[in-house]
């Protein structure tokens, strides 16, 4: 009887109208000394030269010896092109890289799975850039996840099983991921914290624009998983979280920028 060889990893790509910024993830992933693992793009049906370039990089992926696929459709957003990327996937394990990002080291995954991981979640530090400066941003103390989002995304490896039993909520724009992780805590999965980085992340996305909903879908998902209650911390977060939102308003991005240089020296 013949053992159909598993992969012990699947990294997923998911974009829309950013060519430029997936070749920079898929020339980071062939660099990687560690290549027991497949790649999935999911594009959401780009016209900007995305699919042509994904056709281009066939024989190079080919030759570095990673099953590389493909799909060009359009999708109901982040999330569902997420969930489209672990229906197919076949690895043990998911790491998403958004278009953009990249992977700490070329010995990144080579660290991480030199020996099986333990857990089911095991996730690593985060190096963010903005506008040209990098600062390396430890993971938070796993407790913090029923407020905030304690790692990056980029920065997390997680068993298959556990999406495919509890897939992004699609209904969620910006903390869909934050409301799995948030969940599989709760359910005390096993989580794993790495001691270096894994990912580099630039401070752009969609969460990071787009900070008032990213809270209020906090509070739904506290609400909705049953942790949500008033507490003398939980009104101070919000004073903070509003104070800093009326200084934003007020001041415009400029003094965004100017707090966050002053972070990234």
């Amino acid at each position: 009887m013949t053992t159909i060889p598993v992969l012990p990893l699947s990294i997923i790509t998911v974009c829309f109208r950013a060519r430029d910024e997936v070749r920079t993830t898929m020339d980071n992933i062939l660099s990687q000394t560690w290549k027991n693992m497949e790649y999935l793009v999911i594009d959401g049906g780009s016209a900007d030269g995305t699919l042509e370039l994904l056709e281009q990089y066939e024989s190079g992926f080919l030759h570095a010896g990673i099953p590389f696929r493909y799909l060009s459709e359009p999708d109901g957003g982040i999330y569902d092109a997420m969930n489209k990327g672990v229906r197919m996937a076949e690895g043990q394990w998911l790491l998403f890289m958004n278009a953009g990002d990249f992977l700490a080291d070329i010995h990144t995954l080579e660290q991480v799975f030199s020996k099986p991981p333990g857990g089911q979640i095991v996730y690593g530090d985060t190096l963010c850039i903005y506008q040209g400066r990098t600062k390396l941003y430890p993971a938070l103390p796993l407790d913090r996840i029923t407020y905030e989002m304690v790692f990056c995304h980029q920065s997390a490896f997680i068993r298959r099983e556990l999406l495919l039993g509890e897939p992004y909520d699609t209904t969620y724009k910006v903390c869909a991921d934050h409301r799995f992780f948030l969940s599989m805590y709760l359910q005390k999965k096993a989580f794993e914290r790495l001691p270096f980085p894994v990912s580099v992340y630039e401070i752009a996305g969609y969460s990071d624009t787009h900070k008032m909903l990213s809270h209020k879908e906090k509070h739904r998902m506290q609400k909705e998983l049953g942790i949500f209650h008033f507490s003398l911390s939980w009104l101070m977060r919000e004073l903070s979280f509003y104070c800093k939102q009326s200084i934003k308003n007020i001041f415009g991005q400029r003094i965004i920028d100017m707090v966050r240089k002053s972070r990234l020296r």
